[in-house]
């Protein structure tokens, strides 16, 4: 029934027959919905608003009218012009054909007769006398006509008539300008600003606890929503907040915002000039991220919520380890968002572009994605050749890059966004090296030229022409003096930074030199070569120290550890080799890559050794045992360069897949929620409607499979949650082997669709062609639960 009483009614004017009591309404104004439509369209019918045709036809007679006047005022305007002109032209001619009868250049000698005359006219007659008293009473019509005419325009322009009809215009106007204001979503935003942000947190809760599906109707019910507040606020304080907020989401709702896709190219500009004005504004942001998860909550708000999701990827929001269980995404892209170790489980996405997305690590737990498009776009704007080296700032937060598309690149590594290009070298660059202090970037190509590079502008400050040949390897000395390079040319330089002067020459290596590494205290350099030698010198006096033999191919990469006592070498023969830098003994032999190892590199601790190999993977290795930790795998090709970032917590890899990828390599340590992040097994209860999750630090976390949440130890005995797993499933699980390394970041010329370490369970997960996509979810680095049920089930 509707409720037609005239005061704000407290259920949105819609009443059902138990509530009508409730809130005492007089029965004379309770109308059921039908005799409520019959009414309205009653009162529609006698103001015949559905009868246009006398409109148009009204609008067809005015503009006929206005029409018809329109070519009379032309046609008068045309003619008053021709003679305007023609009065005036006619003056000016006559009085020239005065002045042309006689003047400096004239020989009255050669003059007609005609002429003449009309000379001894003007000199003892009346003629010019006569032609001035005409032209003066002439021009004085014309100066009266002028004056009627503007004043007649004036009058038509400032009569009642025509000022209603101004009036109408600008009264026109000024709503269409309203309307054009509101299409700016950042004014609609703004309010938030002004609003107590823990009594908004507080109402999200409520509904969320509440399952609350009309997110309006339960803010307009202040009375009942006001209990759920904090109580020790001010009452009228708490209700001016919830009014405000209210009005707020009442504009979100009725904008353009909720109802188109703002992710299209009509949208284009409007979006970014939005970027622009939000992407500082962290309440903002806050809100937008509110809007992506009342999704969940209340559908109205979908398109809404989607073009919310849509912004906050745009700018780069960080977006990892969140919760958007539920979430509902319409009609909008998604290219290249980050959403590591995010939970899904719940969400329903609708056309939605997630080409490039990273969902490594995340819960997918009865998903229903249907027409998702997922194809190759040059959106990112990253190298277009393979990646030769990477280097972190001293900072951590720049890594820089150096490619054979001959060019440098600086990445911020937050957002992955590039911050410098630098482009010089006129051949593809071997190795850049940041200084100590960060200000200064030096590189090395093959086009036998050393660079170096102002980090901040992006300018070169010198080049420098030492070696004859490639520059395979480049490195600052610790207090930033000095520059160490290697060349193709069998020689080491020691170069004067300020002056680019060569300072030193080291001569013995018969071959290429691919790599030089300083140690970190400062005493010794180290070498590798292409003539399968590693050779130590002494960075004062500059002789040669020792010769390491022991690899069978050519020496790739050489790197110090932080205390400078053992030296990591690789090698093409597959290998990898730890030296004692004193003695020069080796002290250990790493294998485990199946192809030539490209690069080497401690982590700041020294514990952990990083290689990277022509089979495509990274492995990492425990320096005290010698064993491996962990292979890292989603490079497609050879993986040229690792370099550790200061903290330790990142590394950085590039390869001749033309991208760049920053792995997390601290989640065996790092907790989450309590627990580690690295998984040692999942299992199943015997009717699969628990799924258990064991961790490396002998925890274990249950979920329900049918709502995808985690099982709370106070809803059930723990004791019984675990007896109902048989103990062999926690055994040689097959998903025990999943990589917990992830990959957090890509920086490439094209996005790249990842889902490492992703758990899928259930649910649907289709193109636009209705294709089941799981399999390609798979193909991507995801488990399928489903698929690890049936293994137990055939075990068992």
């Amino acid at each position: 029934m509707i409720c037609l009483a005239p005061h704000r009614c407290q259920c949105q004017r819609k009443l059902c027959a138990e509530c009508q009591d409730e809130h005492n309404v007089d029965l004379k104004y309770i109308v059921s919905i039908p005799r409520f439509k019959k009414k309205v369209t009653n009162k529609l019918n006698l103001y015949t608003l559905n009868e246009n045709s006398e409109i148009i036809e009204k609008m067809i007679k005015y503009q006929k009218l206005l029409n018809r006047s329109q070519a009379k005022l032309i046609h008068i305007f045309e003619n008053l012009s021709n003679y305007v002109t023609s009065v005036y032209k006619m003056i000016e001619q006559k009085n020239l054909s005065f002045v042309n009868l006689i003047n400096e250049d004239t020989n009255l000698a050669e003059s007609s007769y005609n002429d003449l005359e009309k000379l001894v006219q003007i000199a003892e007659g009346t003629t010019l006398e006569d032609w001035n008293e005409g032209k003066i009473s002439l021009l004085k019509k014309m100066d009266r006509m002028m004056h009627w005419f503007n004043q007649e325009i004036n009058s038509l322009c400032s009569k009642e008539e025509m000022n209603e009809i101004y009036q109408i215009i600008n009264s026109i106007n000024q709503t269409e300008q309203v309307v054009e204001r509101k299409k700016d979503f950042y004014e609609v935003l703004i309010p938030f600003n002004n609003i107590d942000i823990q009594i908004f947190k507080s109402i999200f809760e409520i509904l969320s606890e509440a399952k609350i599906s009309d997110f309006l109707g339960f803010l307009d019910n202040q009375q009942h929503l006001e209990q759920y507040v904090d109580r020790q606020r001010d009452l009228n304080f708490v209700r001016s907040n919830i009014l405000k907020i209210t009005n707020i989401i009442r504009d979100i709702k009725e904008h353009d915002f909720n109802k188109y896709d703002y992710s299209t190219a009509k949208y284009q500009e409007t979006k970014q000039d939005l970027i622009e004005k939000i992407s500082q504004d962290k309440m903002i942001i806050e809100i937008l991220q509110f809007l992506v998860r009342l999704t969940a909550i209340d559908k109205s708000f979908i398109q809404c919520g989607s073009n919310a999701l849509n912004l906050l990827v745009d700018m780069k929001v960080d977006l990892q380890k969140q919760s958007f269980e539920n979430i509902r995404i319409k009609n909008t892209s998604l290219i290249g968002a980050n959403f590591v170790r995010c939970n899904f489980s719940g969400s329903e996405f609708n056309n939605v572009d997630l080409s490039g997305i990273n969902l490594n690590g995340t819960q997918l737990f009865n998903c229903k994605w249907n027409k998702i498009r997922i194809h190759e776009l040059n959106n990112f704007d990253g190298h277009s050749n393979s990646v030769h080296s990477v280097c972190f700032s001293p900072d951590g937060n720049t890594l820089a890059s150096a490619s054979e598309d001959y060019s440098i690149r600086l990445w911020d590594i937050k957002t992955g966004k590039q911050k410098v290009k630098m482009d010089g070298h006129s051949n593809l660059v071997r190795s850049v090296c940041f200084s100590p202090d960060g200000t200064t970037l030096a590189s090395g190509s093959d086009d036998c030229s050393i660079r170096l590079w102002d980090v901040k502008t992006g300018q070169q400050k010198f080049k420098l022409n030492v070696h004859t040949s490639s520059v395979l390897s480049v490195q600052f000395t610790s207090d930033g003096t000095t520059l160490v390079s290697s060349s193709a040319d069998k020689s080491i330089r020691l170069l004067d930074v300020k002056t680019g002067q060569e300072k030193f020459k080291l001569d013995g290596h018969i071959h290429y030199v691919w790599s030089v590494c300083l140690s970190p205290d400062g005493a010794n350099i180290a070498s590798g070569s292409y003539d399968k030698s590693i050779r130590l010198w002494d960075a004062k006096t500059r002789q040669q120290k020792a010769k390491l033999d022991g690899h069978s191919e050519w020496v790739s990469s050489v790197c110090y550890s932080p205390d400078s006592t053992t030296l990591a070498s690789g090698s093409g023969d597959k290998s990898i080799r730890l030296w004692d830098a004193k003695t020069g003994q080796q002290k250990a032999k790493l294998d485990g890559h199946s192809e030539a190892v490209r690069s080497v590199c401690f982590s700041p601790g020294g514990t952990t050794l990083a290689s990277s190999s022509d089979d495509k993977s990274i492995l990492l290795w425990d320096i005290k045992s010698g064993q491996q930790k962990a292979k890292l795998d989603g490079h497609s090709e050879t993986v040229r360069s690792v370099c550790f970032s200061p903290d330790g917590t990142t590394l950085a890899s590039s390869s001749d897949d033309k991208s760049i990828r920053l792995w997390d390599v601290k989640t065996q340590q790092e907790k989450l929620d309590g627990h580690p992040n690295k998984f040692l097994s999942v299992s199943f209860s015997p009717d699969y409607s628990i799924l258990a999750s064991s961790y490396d630090d002998n925890s274990t976390r249950l979920w329900d499979v049918k709502t995808g949440k985690e099982i709370q130890l106070s809803d059930m005995s723990y004791q019984e949650c675990l007896v109902q797993f048989p103990k062999h499933l926690f055994q040689n699980n097959p998903l025990s082997k999943v990589n917990s390394n992830i990959t957090l970041l890509i920086i490439s010329s094209k996005p790249i669709f990842q889902a490492q370490g992703a758990f899928i369970f259930k649910g649907e997960f289709a193109d636009q062609l209705g294709i089941d996509l799981r399999t390609f979810f798979k193909q991507s680095g995801g488990c399928l639960l489903e698929n690890q049920i049936q293994l137990e089930q055939e075990q068992i």
